[in-house]
Protein backbone atom coordinates (compact mmCIF):
# COMPACT_ATOMS: atom_id res chain seq x y z
CA UNK A 1 0.00 0.00 0.00
CA UNK A 2 2.82 2.38 0.91
CA UNK A 3 4.52 1.60 -2.41
CA UNK A 4 1.31 2.33 -4.34
CA UNK A 5 0.86 5.70 -2.60
CA UNK A 6 4.49 6.57 -3.26
CA UNK A 7 4.13 5.73 -6.95
CA UNK A 8 0.92 7.72 -7.16
CA UNK A 9 2.55 10.75 -5.56
CA UNK A 10 5.43 10.64 -8.02
CA UNK A 11 3.11 10.29 -11.02
CA UNK A 12 1.89 13.88 -11.37
CA UNK A 13 -0.51 13.17 -14.23
CA UNK A 14 -2.24 10.33 -12.41
CA UNK A 15 -2.33 12.30 -9.15
CA UNK A 16 -3.96 15.28 -10.88
CA UNK A 17 -6.63 13.05 -12.39
CA UNK A 18 -7.32 11.44 -9.03
CA UNK A 19 -7.63 14.81 -7.26
CA UNK A 20 -9.97 16.09 -9.98
CA UNK A 21 -12.07 12.90 -9.80
CA UNK A 22 -12.36 13.10 -6.01
CA UNK A 23 -13.26 16.81 -6.22
CA UNK A 24 -15.98 16.15 -8.80
CA UNK A 25 -17.50 13.18 -6.94
CA UNK A 26 -17.60 14.99 -3.62
CA UNK A 27 -18.91 18.05 -5.41
CA UNK A 28 -21.71 16.04 -7.02
CA UNK A 29 -22.68 14.46 -3.71
CA UNK A 30 -22.51 17.84 -2.00
CA UNK A 31 -24.64 19.82 -4.43
CA UNK A 32 -27.31 17.13 -4.70
CA UNK A 33 -27.53 17.16 -0.91
CA UNK A 34 -27.36 20.96 -0.64
CA UNK A 35 -30.66 22.76 0.04
CA UNK A 36 -30.44 26.00 -1.93
CA UNK A 37 -31.29 29.33 -0.34
CA UNK A 38 -32.61 32.64 -1.59
CA UNK A 39 -29.35 34.06 -2.96
CA UNK A 40 -29.08 31.05 -5.25
CA UNK A 41 -32.71 30.62 -6.24
CA UNK A 42 -33.72 34.27 -6.60
CA UNK A 43 -31.43 34.50 -9.63
CA UNK A 44 -32.90 31.31 -11.05
CA UNK A 45 -36.44 32.67 -10.60
CA UNK A 46 -35.46 35.98 -12.16
CA UNK A 47 -34.16 34.18 -15.24
CA UNK A 48 -37.23 31.93 -15.30
CA UNK A 49 -39.99 34.51 -14.90
CA UNK A 50 -38.61 37.73 -16.44
CA UNK A 51 -39.66 38.69 -19.95
CA UNK A 52 -36.58 38.66 -22.17
CA UNK A 53 -34.74 40.88 -22.90
CA UNK A 54 -35.74 44.34 -21.54
CA UNK A 55 -37.47 43.29 -18.31
CA UNK A 56 -34.82 40.64 -17.74
CA UNK A 57 -31.98 43.17 -17.97
CA UNK A 58 -33.81 45.73 -15.82
CA UNK A 59 -34.48 43.15 -13.10
CA UNK A 60 -30.83 42.09 -13.02
CA UNK A 61 -29.85 45.64 -12.08
CA UNK A 62 -31.65 45.16 -8.75
CA UNK A 63 -29.43 42.15 -7.99
CA UNK A 64 -26.15 44.07 -7.66
CA UNK A 65 -24.31 41.77 -10.09
CA UNK A 66 -23.28 41.83 -13.76
CA UNK A 67 -25.26 39.99 -16.42
CA UNK A 68 -23.19 36.94 -17.37
CA UNK A 69 -24.37 34.51 -14.67
CA UNK A 70 -28.03 35.42 -15.20
CA UNK A 71 -27.70 34.99 -18.95
CA UNK A 72 -26.37 31.47 -18.32
CA UNK A 73 -29.37 30.80 -16.07
CA UNK A 74 -31.71 32.09 -18.77
CA UNK A 75 -30.23 29.64 -21.28
CA UNK A 76 -30.58 26.78 -18.78
CA UNK A 77 -34.24 27.71 -18.26
CA UNK A 78 -34.84 27.17 -21.96
CA UNK A 79 -33.88 23.53 -21.37
CA UNK A 80 -35.55 22.86 -18.03
CA UNK A 81 -37.21 24.68 -15.15
CA UNK A 82 -35.70 22.33 -12.59
CA UNK A 83 -33.20 24.40 -10.52
CA UNK A 84 -31.00 21.31 -10.08
CA UNK A 85 -29.78 22.13 -13.60
CA UNK A 86 -28.22 25.28 -12.18
CA UNK A 87 -26.39 23.21 -9.55
CA UNK A 88 -25.02 20.78 -12.13
CA UNK A 89 -23.89 23.67 -14.33
CA UNK A 90 -22.22 25.26 -11.30
CA UNK A 91 -20.46 21.96 -10.54
CA UNK A 92 -19.00 21.93 -14.06
CA UNK A 93 -17.74 25.50 -13.64
CA UNK A 94 -16.11 24.71 -10.29
CA UNK A 95 -14.55 21.50 -11.63
CA UNK A 96 -13.21 23.30 -14.72
CA UNK A 97 -11.52 25.88 -12.48
CA UNK A 98 -9.90 23.12 -10.41
CA UNK A 99 -8.80 21.33 -13.60
CA UNK A 100 -6.89 24.42 -14.68
CA UNK A 101 -5.40 24.91 -11.23
CA UNK A 102 -4.07 21.40 -10.71
CA UNK A 103 -2.77 21.05 -14.27
CA UNK A 104 -1.29 24.48 -14.97
CA UNK A 105 -0.55 26.29 -11.71
CA UNK A 106 3.08 26.30 -10.46
CA UNK A 107 2.30 25.14 -6.91
CA UNK A 108 3.65 21.99 -5.30
CA UNK A 109 1.54 18.82 -5.16
CA UNK A 110 0.78 19.42 -1.49
CA UNK A 111 -0.25 23.03 -2.01
CA UNK A 112 -2.47 22.09 -4.94
CA UNK A 113 -4.33 19.51 -2.86
CA UNK A 114 -4.69 21.89 0.08
CA UNK A 115 -6.10 24.59 -2.19
CA UNK A 116 -8.55 22.33 -4.04
CA UNK A 117 -10.24 21.21 -0.82
CA UNK A 118 -10.05 24.59 0.88
CA UNK A 119 -13.02 26.70 1.98
CA UNK A 120 -13.66 28.70 -1.18
CA UNK A 121 -13.21 26.12 -3.99
CA UNK A 122 -14.55 23.14 -2.03
CA UNK A 123 -17.51 24.77 -0.30
CA UNK A 124 -18.38 28.38 -1.02
CA UNK A 125 -17.71 28.29 -4.78
CA UNK A 126 -18.82 24.67 -5.20
CA UNK A 127 -21.94 23.86 -3.18
CA UNK A 128 -23.53 27.31 -3.25
CA UNK A 129 -24.57 28.11 -6.82
CA UNK A 130 -23.64 31.73 -7.37
CA UNK A 131 -21.63 33.68 -9.92
CA UNK A 132 -18.39 33.41 -7.93
CA UNK A 133 -17.40 30.07 -9.48
CA UNK A 134 -17.74 31.73 -12.89
CA UNK A 135 -15.38 34.50 -11.80
CA UNK A 136 -12.86 32.01 -10.36
CA UNK A 137 -12.89 30.06 -13.62
CA UNK A 138 -12.05 33.15 -15.71
CA UNK A 139 -9.34 34.17 -13.23
CA UNK A 140 -7.67 30.78 -13.63
CA UNK A 141 -8.16 30.86 -17.42
CA UNK A 142 -6.32 34.18 -17.45
CA UNK A 143 -3.46 32.77 -15.36
CA UNK A 144 -3.24 29.72 -17.63
CA UNK A 145 -3.05 31.80 -20.83
CA UNK A 146 -0.95 34.60 -19.33
CA UNK A 147 2.06 33.82 -21.50
CA UNK A 148 0.14 34.54 -24.71
CA UNK A 149 0.16 38.27 -23.85
CA UNK A 150 3.71 38.41 -25.23
CA UNK A 151 2.35 37.84 -28.74
CA UNK A 152 -1.17 39.29 -28.51
CA UNK A 153 -3.44 40.93 -25.94
CA UNK A 154 -6.71 39.91 -27.63
CA UNK A 155 -7.27 36.65 -25.72
CA UNK A 156 -6.32 38.19 -22.33
CA UNK A 157 -8.67 41.11 -23.08
CA UNK A 158 -11.58 38.77 -23.85
CA UNK A 159 -10.93 36.80 -20.66
CA UNK A 160 -10.72 39.99 -18.59
CA UNK A 161 -13.97 41.29 -20.12
CA UNK A 162 -15.75 38.04 -19.22
CA UNK A 163 -14.18 38.13 -15.76
CA UNK A 164 -15.46 41.67 -15.22
CA UNK A 165 -18.99 40.54 -16.02
CA UNK A 166 -18.95 37.68 -13.51
CA UNK A 167 -19.33 39.62 -10.24
CA UNK A 168 -18.19 42.87 -8.60
CA UNK A 169 -15.14 41.29 -6.96
CA UNK A 170 -13.98 39.67 -10.17
CA UNK A 171 -14.43 43.09 -11.77
CA UNK A 172 -11.95 44.49 -9.22
CA UNK A 173 -9.48 41.70 -9.96
CA UNK A 174 -9.88 42.14 -13.72
CA UNK A 175 -9.18 45.85 -13.35
CA UNK A 176 -6.08 45.03 -11.29
CA UNK A 177 -4.87 42.63 -13.98
CA UNK A 178 -5.62 45.17 -16.72
CA UNK A 179 -3.61 47.89 -14.97
CA UNK A 180 -0.83 45.35 -14.41
CA UNK A 181 -0.66 44.62 -18.14
CA UNK A 182 -0.44 48.35 -18.86
CA UNK A 183 2.37 48.80 -16.34
CA UNK A 184 4.25 45.85 -17.78
CA UNK A 185 3.86 47.16 -21.35
CA UNK A 186 5.00 50.68 -20.45
CA UNK A 187 7.96 49.50 -18.35
CA UNK A 188 8.99 46.45 -20.38
CA UNK A 189 12.51 47.77 -21.05
CA UNK A 190 13.20 48.49 -17.40
CA UNK A 191 11.79 45.08 -16.50
CA UNK A 192 13.77 43.36 -19.25
CA UNK A 193 10.60 41.88 -20.79
CA UNK A 194 10.02 41.55 -24.55
CA UNK A 195 6.40 42.08 -25.63
CA UNK A 196 5.66 41.71 -29.34
CA UNK A 197 2.04 42.91 -29.56
CA UNK A 198 1.58 45.62 -32.19
CA UNK A 199 -0.09 48.97 -31.54
CA UNK A 200 -3.13 47.80 -33.54
CA UNK A 201 -3.35 44.66 -31.43
CA UNK A 202 -3.15 46.77 -28.26
CA UNK A 203 -5.91 49.13 -29.41
CA UNK A 204 -8.24 46.29 -30.42
CA UNK A 205 -7.63 44.59 -27.07
CA UNK A 206 -8.21 47.85 -25.21
CA UNK A 207 -11.54 48.28 -27.03
CA UNK A 208 -12.64 44.74 -26.10
CA UNK A 209 -11.86 45.25 -22.43
CA UNK A 210 -13.41 48.73 -22.23
CA UNK A 211 -16.60 47.37 -23.78
CA UNK A 212 -16.69 44.53 -21.26
CA UNK A 213 -16.04 46.74 -18.25
CA UNK A 214 -18.60 49.31 -19.43
CA UNK A 215 -21.32 46.65 -19.63
CA UNK A 216 -20.35 45.39 -16.18
CA UNK A 217 -20.45 48.84 -14.56
CA UNK A 218 -23.77 49.70 -16.21
CA UNK A 219 -25.33 46.54 -14.77
CA UNK A 220 -23.81 47.16 -11.34
CA UNK A 221 -25.20 50.69 -11.08
CA UNK A 222 -28.44 50.22 -9.09
CA UNK A 223 -31.73 51.81 -10.20
CA UNK A 224 -32.78 54.89 -8.24
CA UNK A 225 -35.46 52.95 -6.31
CA UNK A 226 -33.16 50.06 -5.30
CA UNK A 227 -32.75 49.44 -1.55
CA UNK A 228 -30.31 46.51 -1.83
CA UNK A 229 -27.36 47.27 0.48
CA UNK A 230 -28.65 50.83 0.75
CA UNK A 231 -29.05 51.28 -3.00
CA UNK A 232 -27.03 54.00 -4.69
CA UNK A 233 -27.20 56.34 -1.69
CA UNK A 234 -25.54 54.35 1.11
CA UNK A 235 -21.77 54.83 1.07
CA UNK A 236 -19.28 55.16 3.92
CA UNK A 237 -17.38 58.24 2.75
CA UNK A 238 -16.31 59.60 6.12
CA UNK A 239 -13.51 58.27 8.32
CA UNK A 240 -14.62 55.68 10.86
CA UNK A 241 -11.96 53.90 12.92
CA UNK A 242 -14.16 50.89 13.67
CA UNK A 243 -15.09 50.48 10.00
CA UNK A 244 -11.41 50.70 9.12
CA UNK A 245 -10.46 47.93 11.57
CA UNK A 246 -13.31 45.77 10.28
CA UNK A 247 -12.05 46.31 6.75
CA UNK A 248 -8.41 45.56 7.53
CA UNK A 249 -9.39 42.47 9.53
CA UNK A 250 -10.97 41.13 6.33
CA UNK A 251 -7.45 40.27 5.14
CA UNK A 252 -7.05 37.96 8.13
CA UNK A 253 -10.61 36.67 7.73
CA UNK A 254 -9.90 35.87 4.09
CA UNK A 255 -6.54 34.14 4.64
CA UNK A 256 -7.13 32.44 8.02
CA UNK A 257 -10.72 31.27 8.37
CA UNK A 258 -10.57 29.25 11.56
CA UNK A 259 -10.08 32.04 14.15
CA UNK A 260 -12.11 35.17 13.37
CA UNK A 261 -12.93 38.39 15.27
CA UNK A 262 -16.51 39.54 15.75
CA UNK A 263 -17.41 42.79 14.01
CA UNK A 264 -18.66 44.23 17.31
CA UNK A 265 -15.66 43.17 19.39
CA UNK A 266 -13.52 46.32 19.23
CA UNK A 267 -10.45 45.00 21.05
CA UNK A 268 -10.21 41.82 18.98
CA UNK A 269 -10.85 43.83 15.81
CA UNK A 270 -7.80 45.97 16.48
CA UNK A 271 -5.71 42.90 17.26
CA UNK A 272 -6.71 41.07 14.08
CA UNK A 273 -6.36 44.24 12.01
CA UNK A 274 -2.72 44.43 13.15
CA UNK A 275 -2.24 40.73 12.32
CA UNK A 276 -3.82 41.36 8.91
CA UNK A 277 -1.37 44.17 8.21
CA UNK A 278 1.44 41.77 9.15
CA UNK A 279 0.16 39.20 6.62
CA UNK A 280 -0.12 41.89 3.98
CA UNK A 281 3.43 43.15 4.58
CA UNK A 282 4.80 39.61 4.47
CA UNK A 283 3.15 39.04 1.09
CA UNK A 284 4.35 42.42 -0.20
CA UNK A 285 7.91 41.53 0.78
CA UNK A 286 7.68 38.10 -0.84
CA UNK A 287 6.88 39.78 -4.19
CA UNK A 288 9.50 42.53 -3.86
CA UNK A 289 11.73 40.95 -6.52
CA UNK A 290 8.82 40.64 -8.96
CA UNK A 291 7.63 44.27 -9.38
CA UNK A 292 4.80 43.50 -11.81
CA UNK A 293 3.33 40.90 -9.47
CA UNK A 294 3.81 43.20 -6.50
CA UNK A 295 1.86 45.91 -8.31
CA UNK A 296 -1.00 43.51 -9.04
CA UNK A 297 -1.12 42.22 -5.48
CA UNK A 298 -1.14 45.68 -3.89
CA UNK A 299 -3.52 47.40 -6.32
CA UNK A 300 -6.06 44.55 -6.37
CA UNK A 301 -6.01 44.13 -2.59
CA UNK A 302 -6.51 47.86 -2.07
CA UNK A 303 -9.38 47.89 -4.59
CA UNK A 304 -11.33 45.27 -2.67
CA UNK A 305 -10.48 46.81 0.70
CA UNK A 306 -11.75 50.18 -0.55
CA UNK A 307 -15.00 48.62 -1.78
CA UNK A 308 -15.33 46.77 1.54
CA UNK A 309 -14.90 49.99 3.51
CA UNK A 310 -17.13 52.35 1.53
CA UNK A 311 -19.92 49.98 0.50
CA UNK A 312 -20.15 46.40 1.75
CA UNK A 313 -18.27 44.53 4.48
CA UNK A 314 -19.55 41.27 3.03
CA UNK A 315 -19.13 37.66 4.08
CA UNK A 316 -16.41 35.04 3.30
CA UNK A 317 -17.64 34.51 -0.26
CA UNK A 318 -17.06 38.22 -0.90
CA UNK A 319 -13.86 39.22 0.90
CA UNK A 320 -12.51 35.72 0.17
CA UNK A 321 -11.34 37.26 -3.11
CA UNK A 322 -8.46 38.76 -1.13
CA UNK A 323 -7.23 35.20 -0.72
CA UNK A 324 -7.76 34.54 -4.43
CA UNK A 325 -5.61 37.61 -5.20
CA UNK A 326 -2.82 36.12 -3.10
CA UNK A 327 -3.04 32.78 -4.96
CA UNK A 328 -3.09 34.52 -8.34
CA UNK A 329 -0.06 36.59 -7.34
CA UNK A 330 1.96 33.46 -6.57
CA UNK A 331 0.79 31.94 -9.85
CA UNK A 332 1.78 34.99 -11.92
CA UNK A 333 5.11 35.23 -10.07
CA UNK A 334 6.14 31.96 -11.72
CA UNK A 335 6.17 33.74 -15.10
CA UNK A 336 8.80 36.29 -14.03
CA UNK A 337 12.47 36.11 -13.18
CA UNK A 338 13.71 38.02 -10.12
CA UNK A 339 14.44 41.70 -10.71
CA UNK A 340 16.62 44.09 -8.71
CA UNK A 341 14.55 47.10 -9.81
CA UNK A 342 12.94 47.73 -6.42
CA UNK A 343 15.95 46.70 -4.37
CA UNK A 344 17.86 49.69 -5.80
CA UNK A 345 15.49 52.24 -4.30
CA UNK A 346 16.85 54.69 -1.69
CA UNK A 347 14.58 53.24 1.02
CA UNK A 348 15.58 49.65 1.66
CA UNK A 349 13.81 46.98 3.71
CA UNK A 350 15.88 45.55 6.58
CA UNK A 351 18.05 42.68 5.37
CA UNK A 352 16.99 40.51 8.31
CA UNK A 353 13.31 40.91 7.38
CA UNK A 354 14.01 40.11 3.73
CA UNK A 355 15.91 36.97 4.68
CA UNK A 356 13.16 35.90 7.08
CA UNK A 357 10.46 36.28 4.43
CA UNK A 358 12.59 34.44 1.88
CA UNK A 359 13.09 31.49 4.23
CA UNK A 360 9.47 31.29 5.39
CA UNK A 361 7.55 31.82 2.13
CA UNK A 362 6.66 28.15 1.73
CA UNK A 363 5.68 27.88 5.40
CA UNK A 364 3.57 31.04 5.09
CA UNK A 365 1.63 29.63 2.16
CA UNK A 366 1.31 26.18 3.77
CA UNK A 367 -0.20 27.66 6.94
CA UNK A 368 -2.76 29.68 4.97
CA UNK A 369 -3.70 26.74 2.71
CA UNK A 370 -3.98 24.42 5.73
CA UNK A 371 -6.33 26.83 7.50
CA UNK A 372 -8.41 26.99 4.32
CA UNK A 373 -8.49 23.17 4.19
CA UNK A 374 -9.77 22.88 7.77
CA UNK A 375 -12.49 25.46 7.11
CA UNK A 376 -13.42 23.82 3.81
CA UNK A 377 -13.80 20.30 5.20
CA UNK A 378 -15.72 21.59 8.23
CA UNK A 379 -18.16 23.66 6.15
CA UNK A 380 -18.66 20.91 3.57
CA UNK A 381 -19.36 18.37 6.34
CA UNK A 382 -21.74 20.73 8.12
CA UNK A 383 -23.75 21.16 4.93
CA UNK A 384 -24.13 17.38 4.67
CA UNK A 385 -25.61 17.24 8.17
CA UNK A 386 -27.43 20.56 8.55
CA UNK A 387 -29.48 21.79 5.57
CA UNK A 388 -28.44 25.27 4.49
CA UNK A 389 -32.11 26.21 4.12
CA UNK A 390 -35.34 24.47 5.09
CA UNK A 391 -36.90 25.54 1.77
CA UNK A 392 -36.47 22.20 -0.02
CA UNK A 393 -37.88 20.18 2.88
CA UNK A 394 -40.82 22.57 3.18
CA UNK A 395 -41.58 22.39 -0.54
CA UNK A 396 -41.38 18.60 -0.49
CA UNK A 397 -43.89 18.47 2.37
CA UNK A 398 -46.26 20.82 0.54
CA UNK A 399 -46.10 18.65 -2.58
CA UNK A 400 -46.48 15.36 -0.69
CA UNK A 401 -49.56 16.68 1.13
CA UNK A 402 -50.90 18.11 -2.16
CA UNK A 403 -51.04 21.54 -0.57
CA UNK A 404 -49.52 23.04 -3.71
CA UNK A 405 -53.00 22.97 -5.23
CA UNK A 406 -54.14 25.54 -2.67
CA UNK A 407 -53.81 29.31 -2.84
CA UNK A 408 -50.45 29.93 -1.12
CA UNK A 409 -49.56 33.14 0.72
CA UNK A 410 -46.03 33.87 1.97
CA UNK A 411 -44.08 36.27 4.17
CA UNK A 412 -41.27 37.39 4.29
CA UNK A 413 -41.08 37.34 0.54
CA UNK A 414 -37.29 37.06 0.16
CA UNK A 415 -37.30 33.98 2.40
CA UNK A 416 -40.27 32.39 0.63
CA UNK A 417 -38.72 32.77 -2.85
CA UNK A 418 -36.72 29.49 -2.57
CA UNK A 419 -39.96 27.59 -1.92
CA UNK A 420 -41.49 29.16 -5.04
CA UNK A 421 -38.50 27.83 -6.99
CA UNK A 422 -38.73 24.30 -5.62
CA UNK A 423 -42.52 24.24 -6.16
CA UNK A 424 -42.07 25.73 -9.65
CA UNK A 425 -44.99 28.10 -9.10
CA UNK A 426 -45.73 31.62 -7.96
CA UNK A 427 -46.77 32.54 -4.43
CA UNK A 428 -48.80 35.51 -3.22
CA UNK A 429 -46.35 37.75 -1.35
CA UNK A 430 -47.88 39.89 1.38
CA UNK A 431 -45.07 42.48 1.11
CA UNK A 432 -45.88 43.36 -2.50
CA UNK A 433 -49.51 42.10 -2.51
CA UNK A 434 -49.22 40.20 -5.76
CA UNK A 435 -48.37 36.77 -7.12
CA UNK A 436 -44.62 36.53 -7.53
CA UNK A 437 -41.50 34.40 -7.47
CA UNK A 438 -38.25 36.42 -7.49
CA UNK A 439 -37.95 39.43 -5.17
CA UNK A 440 -36.66 42.86 -6.11
CA UNK A 441 -35.59 45.12 -3.25
CA UNK A 442 -37.27 48.37 -4.21
CA UNK A 443 -38.60 51.33 -2.24
CA UNK A 444 -42.15 50.16 -3.02
CA UNK A 445 -41.56 46.88 -1.22
CA UNK A 446 -43.23 46.99 2.19
CA UNK A 447 -41.78 45.55 5.38
CA UNK A 448 -44.62 44.08 7.41
CA UNK A 449 -45.14 42.87 10.98
CA UNK A 450 -47.70 40.54 12.53
CA UNK A 451 -50.40 43.24 12.61
CA UNK A 452 -49.90 43.87 8.90
CA UNK A 453 -50.08 40.13 8.22
CA UNK A 454 -53.39 39.91 10.09
CA UNK A 455 -54.90 42.86 8.20
CA UNK A 456 -53.72 41.62 4.81
CA UNK A 457 -55.01 38.09 5.47
CA UNK A 458 -58.40 39.55 6.38
CA UNK A 459 -58.54 41.15 2.93
CA UNK A 460 -57.50 37.99 1.12
CA UNK A 461 -59.64 35.37 2.88
CA UNK A 462 -63.07 36.80 2.23
CA UNK A 463 -65.68 34.05 1.70
CA UNK A 464 -66.61 32.13 4.83
CA UNK A 465 -65.13 28.64 4.72
CA UNK A 466 -62.31 29.58 2.30
CA UNK A 467 -59.01 28.03 3.30
CA UNK A 468 -55.53 29.08 2.20
CA UNK A 469 -51.99 27.99 3.00
CA UNK A 470 -49.80 30.54 4.75
CA UNK A 471 -46.00 30.14 4.86
CA UNK A 472 -44.06 32.31 7.29
CA UNK A 473 -40.36 32.38 8.11
CA UNK A 474 -41.15 33.13 11.75
CA UNK A 475 -43.69 31.83 14.22
CA UNK A 476 -46.94 33.79 14.19
CA UNK A 477 -49.16 34.82 17.07
CA UNK A 478 -52.16 36.46 15.43
CA UNK A 479 -55.41 36.98 17.26
CA UNK A 480 -58.53 37.81 15.28
CA UNK A 481 -62.23 37.14 15.69
CA UNK A 482 -63.02 36.01 12.19
CA UNK A 483 -59.78 34.28 11.09
CA UNK A 484 -58.48 31.00 12.38
CA UNK A 485 -54.78 30.16 11.97
CA UNK A 486 -54.25 26.45 12.43
CA UNK A 487 -50.56 25.45 12.77
CA UNK A 488 -49.87 22.73 10.24
CA UNK A 489 -46.12 22.01 10.31
CA UNK A 490 -42.81 23.67 10.99
CA UNK A 491 -39.36 23.18 9.49
CA UNK A 492 -36.60 24.61 11.66
CA UNK A 493 -33.64 22.35 10.84
CA UNK A 494 -31.60 24.84 8.80
CA UNK A 495 -28.35 26.79 8.93
CA UNK A 496 -29.90 30.07 7.74
CA UNK A 497 -32.09 31.37 10.57
CA UNK A 498 -34.39 33.36 8.29
CA UNK A 499 -35.13 30.29 6.17
CA UNK A 500 -36.89 28.23 8.80
CA UNK A 501 -40.56 27.91 7.99
CA UNK A 502 -43.94 27.65 9.69
CA UNK A 503 -47.04 26.48 7.81
CA UNK A 504 -50.58 27.50 8.73
CA UNK A 505 -54.01 26.82 7.34
CA UNK A 506 -55.97 30.07 7.38
CA UNK A 507 -59.75 29.94 7.38
CA UNK A 508 -62.43 32.59 7.80
CA UNK A 509 -64.96 31.72 10.47
CA UNK A 510 -68.53 32.93 10.52
CA UNK A 511 -69.16 35.44 13.30
CA UNK A 512 -71.47 34.20 16.02
CA UNK A 513 -74.20 36.65 16.96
Amino acid sequence: MKHILHSLWNNSCLLNRLVLFIFFIFGLLGILNHAMWRDELNGWLLARDSNFPLEFIQNIRYEGHPILWYFCLYLLNQLTQNPVAMQLFHLLLATAAIYLFINFSPFSKLHKILFCFGYLPFYEYLLISRNYALGLLFIFVFCTYFQCRKESYVIPAIILALMANSNAYSLCISLGLFLTLILEYVCQKQLDIELKASLKNCLISLGIYLLGITISIMMLMPPSDSTLQGGSAQWMLQFDAVQLTRTLARIWNSYILIVLPGDDQIVSLWLFAILAIGLFLFAVTSFIKKPVVLFFYVISTLEILLFTYVKFLGSPRHYGHLYIILIVSYWLASYYTPSKLLTRLPIQLPRRWLNFVSRQQVTFLTIILSAQLVAGIFSYSRDLILPYSASRETAKYIQNQQLDKMFIVGSQDFAIAPIAAYLNRKIYYLESEHMGSFVLFTKDRETIDNDNIRDKLSQIVKPTGTEILLISNHELEISTKDLRLSPLAKFTHAFIDSEKYYLYLVRRESLKL
